[in-house]
Formats: structure tokens, sequence, C-alpha cells
């Protein structure tokens, strides 16, 4: 067989924008396809006028000197700024939310956004991808970052032709759901220094205030995500009544009066069930390789090592 030289990764967020640097780092022609408008998967910001949410991660540590050596890059950057610092480590946050970082990540990468992905078949040559708008995409290797129920789900065509130990370990990762409200308020919130809390009780996991996180202008921009266990059992419930419920929750930490709302749900939020390896690989049917924090870890440092780790192992061959 030739040597691989061109790769698409589907999914533009942390493991799939790493990935695309390190192989276009080492000569290769990769195109990554995101159905978002933008990219950054989890590391996502709404914006709204001067307000701004970081809905999904709301920060993220620093553990391995792999991951340590990025972030210098991106603080000297001025990408990213501390947070604050808990059981010794340091809670980091975008500059100007967390989805910009992911944007400068990708501005040098060939990235192509709002594009869904309708279908993935083998070719004589390696991999062909149609999307939703009819365009078609082919390349040598594959690299698929969404979570592992979708990724399986893009494989139906050939999943018959791919090993049983492949399928068991991406059947067997299992992701929690998580609601995230995003509330305005008129003035000043009740959340202490540094701009968040984590309740002990009820259905809040987490409340940030994104004015004081820095990322918001002028009032109280709140991020109120829900526990995982009250998200699952209450999944269908109409969004009037869940922001009610979760408002009532977050009642000693609102300060203010709520000005508007509007409610996010994650499917697919954290990985409760991982694999033991940073990424999956195979070369059957053709190169093929699984990513993201339900392999390297269920934190943005386990997304960036696995997204790391499994371009290597395609640049490998």
């Amino acid at each position: 067989m030739s040597e691989l030289r061109s790769c698409l990764i589907v999914g533009a967020g942390m493991a799939g924008l790493t990935a695309a640097g390190v192989l276009r780092q080492s000569g290769w022609d990769v195109v990554l396809l995101d159905k978002g408008r933008v990219p950054g998967g989890r590391m996502a910001t709404r914006h709204q006028g001067k307000v701004h949410f970081d809905h999904g991660a709301q920060f993220f540590t620093v553990r391995d000197s792999r991951f340590r050596a990025a972030v210098d890059r991106w603080k000297a950057s001025g990408w990213v700024k501390p947070w604050f610092t808990q059981d010794g480590h340091t809670r980091y946050r975008g500059n100007n939310g967390m989805a910009a970082i992911m944007q400068e990540i990708a501005r040098p990468l060939n990235v192509k956004t709002a594009t869904t992905v309708d279908r993935i078949q083998t070719s004589e040559t390696g991999w062909r991808i149609r999307t939703g708008a009819g365009e078609e995409f082919s390349a040598d290797a594959l690299m698929l970052t969404p979570h592992a129920p979708q990724s399986l789900a893009l494989l139906t065509g050939c999943i018959d032709r791919m090993p049983a130990k492949v399928l068991s370990g991406l059947e067997g990762i299992e992701f929690n759901p998580c609601f995230a409200l995003l509330a305005t308020l008129s003035g000043p919130s009740g959340v202490p220094a540094p701009g968040c809390v984590r309740p002990r009780t009820g259905p809040i996991g987490f409340i940030a205030d994104n004015t004081q996180k820095g990322i918001s202008d002028g009032a109280a921009a709140l991020t109120i995500h829900a526990t995982a266990a009250f998200t699952r059992t209450n999944f269908d419930m109409p969004r009037e009544e869940l922001a009610r419920v979760l408002f009532a929750a977050a009642a000693p930490w609102l300060g203010s009066k709520v000005l508007a709302w509007q409610l996010h749900s994650w499917k697919y939020s954290q990985p409760i069930t991982v694999c033991t390896r940073p990424f999956i690989y195979t070369a059957q049917p053709e190169p093929l390789a699984f990513a993201g924090d339900a392999f390297g870890g269920p934190r943005v440092e386990g997304a960036f090592l696995s997204g790391m780790e499994a371009a290597g192992r395609i640049a490998a061959g």
C-alpha cells in the first residue's frame, strides 16, 4: 500500500482540531467537517449582543506536560487566562470565551462548518464522505471524533467489515446528558467570587457567572448546568417547566431579576464510561481512528491528548 498522505476528520472539537494540526505539521492534507456553525464542539460560547455565555465546558485544567506546552502557547498568544485555582490546579478559561480558543486553533486549518455528514463509505483508495448538501470528500484515512453512538451511526454502511473488538470498545462508551440554562440578569448575581458555585444538593450541578468570569460585559450572565441525574430523568419535560424548576433551585445565587433566558440540551455532555486507551485505531476496512474525551479522559485535556496520539498513529501508517 502507498504511503498515506490525506485524512478526513469528522468533528472540529478539541480532539479533531488537535489531530488536524499534528497531521498538517507532518505534511498531510487534512479536511475537517463539522455540523456546527463554528468549530469547538462542547467548547461552546453563546452571544447575545454584549452578553456572552460559555454554555458547554466552563474551564480546563493542565496535568500533562504535552498539554501544558500547548496552553503556554495559547497564554502567550492571549487566547486563555487563569480563572481560579483549586486543589492545586489552575482553572483556565478563554480570554473571549471557550469557543474563541477553538476558533484560533482552527484558523490555519481547512475546516468546513455547517456541514452534516450524510454517508461514509470505503473506496479503492481509502474513504469517501458524502454530505447532506451533496458534497463529496475523499482521503486515505479517516478520523471520527463525534460521540461514540454518533460515530457508529455514521459507519452503518461498512460496520460489518470492522473488527469486533473495535465495535465492542465503542459500544461500551456511555455519556451523561446535561441541561444548560442561560440567564441574563438585571444586575449583579449572588454567585460568590470568583464567579462559580457547586450546589451540594438539588437539580443544579454548577453555576457560572460569565460576567465575573470576565467574558461578558454588563449585568450578570449565568450559565446554570443541571445535574446528570436531573437531566436524564427530565429530558422530555417542557422547557418552561424545566426553567421554572432550575430557577427555583438557583434562587439563592440569582441576586437580581431574570430578564431573559434560553435552554440548551447537551445529549452527550460528559463520558461516564471511557475507553482505557487514548484512541481506537483499525486498518480494516481502511485506516480509521476514533478519538475524543471518551478515550483520553473526560476533560478538555483528555480530548487534546487523544487527538494528538490518534494523529500520530495515523501518520505512522
